[in-house]
């Protein structure tokens, strides 16, 4: 496959099921959740329920903890990727589109700053925000592609932080019948989270990298709120276009991590997407375990995708992330796992040698 050169080094969760990313990975493999029963009832006086962030400091969510969760989640790449500073390194900061329902007011600037005060020496000057929601981290990622190859930065950090638990939207979402409730089961369960994903040059040496190979973005016109047929064009095409700019075929692809969090127009329009675009590939959703995090899903995805190859579990090499936004705007993503030839080579000969072992022929002393 042809690759953007751009690679995934390392990446850092604080999520409803864990507060860092080995604990919230473990909980996305198992299927495991942690909603519970929210203060705010629905329209039949029931509880509520969602994916809050088990933070001792915040009783609730607002702007000063989304602070403190994105600053946990980057520490925990630095952690991963020592000598990196952050005053060298341009951060893009992913949140909330602006149309959202019960947004938090000046969002932007407020978590900016409030995220800076975490850190000593502030942010490089390039730093920006992207207010594009669910494919924030797409687009992000589009972004780092062409700050890395035409400057000499040597990374590029990316972060999300998000909540739907915040009152208006809450509120929101439970009038328009979209939220999980008593009389709507097809609803999402709302969430908050928080990510980073350190982002630097495809290095070809390297015995092993998450390496972005395709990312595509188009429109759908059939929205959730428009009154169209659904028939999915927006998201078949740009799955055909990652397709088609990563030289894939959808054989190759054997996982597609999606965005749907359990309303029935998203999983219709993803249905029938793969169906067109033929991706017969393993589904995983990690809203099944952290609810609606918005913005914060791109870093939920590859967190995920970094964590199954480390531990073991990946069924495949090559992975499409899909995202679909309230506004139309629809994302398709193609990552996979580079191997150098020497580390292949010593793969190689590791499995004769145990093939050896096992048939007898070998022993090991």
């Amino acid at each position: 496959m042809k690759t953007l050169q751009l690679a995934i080094s390392c990446a850092g969760l604080v999520t409803s099921v864990g507060l860092d990313t080995n604990s919230t990975c473990a909980a996305l493999r198992c299927r495991l959740n942690n909603f519970v029963e929210l203060d705010d009832i629905d329209y039949d006086a029931e509880p509520l329920v969602g994916a809050p962030v088990p933070m001792a400091d915040f009783d609730q969510s607002g702007v000063a903890k989304l602070a403190a969760m994105a600053a946990s989640a980057i520490a925990q790449t630095l952690r991963a990727q020592p000598g990196r500073n952050l005053i060298d390194i341009p951060l893009l900061l992913c949140v909330a589109e602006p149309g959202r329902a019960g947004r938090l007011v000046d969002l932007d600037s407020a978590l900016f700053g409030a995220l800076a005060n975490h850190f000593p020496h502030g942010f490089h000057a390039e730093s920006a925000i992207i207010a594009a929601g669910k494919s924030g981290v797409a687009l992000a990622l589009t972004r780092a592609s062409r700050m890395l190859s035409g400057s000499p930065y040597p990374a590029v950090m990316i972060v999300a932080a998000d909540t739907f638990l915040n009152y208006g939207t809450v509120a929101a979402n439970l009038a328009s019948d979209r939220m999980m409730a008593t009389e709507v089961r097809a609803g999402f369960i709302p969430g908050e989270a928080a990510g980073a994903l350190l982002v630097t040059r495809s290095d070809i040496q390297a015995d092993v990298e998450l390496v972005v190979f395709a990312l595509a973005s188009t429109t759908e016109e059939a929205t959730f709120a428009a009154d169209l047929p659904l028939r999915a064009n927006g998201l078949t095409a740009a799955i055909k276009s990652a397709a088609k700019k990563a030289d894939a075929h959808p054989d190759d692809l054997a996982i597609c991590l999606s965005d749907v969090s359990g309303e029935d127009y998203y999983f219709e329009e993803l249905a029938l997407a793969q169906a067109r675009a033929r991706i017969e590939a393993q589904l995983w959703l990690p809203a099944e375990s952290v609810g609606e995090t918005g913005s914060v899903i791109g870093c939920i995805q590859i967190a995920w995708l970094l964590d199954a190859r480390g531990q073991f579990y990946l069924p495949g090499n090559s992975a499409l992330l899909l995202t679909s936004d309230d506004d139309g705007r629809r994302t398709a993503s193609i990552l996979a796992f580079q191997y150098s030839k020497a580390y292949t080579a010593a793969a190689l000969a590791q499995d004769h040698i145990n093939d050896l072992i096992n048939e007898g022929v070998a022993n090991v002393t």
